[in-house]
């Protein structure tokens, strides 16, 4: 279950810097407004914000992301009707991860790529961290090329960690599990997380799983 071979750092572009500079004007420059908007729902109800409370909020929130870009390629200059192969690109901070399956099988975890991967202080982004050249550097970057019926999807850290250290389960691999998971309703993936939680064999956080299927065009 290593990454795939393909896997470059992604500078085209801007590539990271361009990226994260967007991410922290649509996220970091309105973490204010946010805040005074919840205080101001706060004092409506009756409920303002309270001394022990304060510290929290200065603080800030923090975050692990993972977030792809799909785009085609440029047409070929000698054949610009021909079909454009796609490509994914991707950027995280931390171990929230992406899964790239084809026909079933898992050919690409990024940014981690077992079970061993996954620790107790991974990289955050924070709320009030405007330090793009920081960010940047402390992020990774990945690539791969896509084909008609490939899945990406996009785990958050438990359940990430959970797939790449149970592949023994009686799953037909990750890869397929991984597809299982996204075929269940809303309804029965949470009484799915509440039981392995019960069973002490996913950490108790946030849980959270996006699928994307490539179609053929036509």
């Amino acid at each position: 279950m290593a990454a795939a071979d393909d896997r470059r750092r992604d500078t085209e572009n801007g590539g990271a810097g361009s990226f994260v500079e967007d991410l922290l004007a649509r996220t970091v420059d309105q973490w204010d407004g946010y805040i005074a908007e919840y205080q101001a729902e706060r004092a409506a109800r009756g409920r303002p914000i309270t001394w022990y409370e304060q510290p929290g909020l200065d603080k800030g929130a923090f975050a692990t992301l993972v977030a792809v870009h799909l785009r085609a390629a440029a047409a070929a200059p000698e054949d610009p009707a021909a079909p454009r192969p796609w490509t994914w690109h991707a950027f995280a901070l931390g171990d929230s991860c992406l899964f790239h399956l084809r026909e079933g099988r898992l050919i690409a975890s990024f940014p981690i790529a077992d079970g061993e991967g996954f620790g107790i202080t991974p990289q955050l982004l924070g709320s009030r961290n405007r330090d793009a050249a920081l960010i940047t550097d402390r992020a990774s970057t990945a690539t791969g090329e896509l084909r008609a019926d490939d899945e990406l999807l996009l785990a958050t850290d438990a359940l990430a960690a959970w797939l790449l250290s149970h592949p023994e389960l009686a799953s037909g691999g990750t890869g397929k599990q991984l597809g299982k998971l996204a075929d269940l309703g809303e309804e029965t993936f949470t009484e799915w997380v509440l039981s392995e939680r019960d069973k002490s064999r996913m950490r108790n956080d946030d849980v959270a799983l996006i699928r994307m299927r490539v179609k053929t065009e036509g």
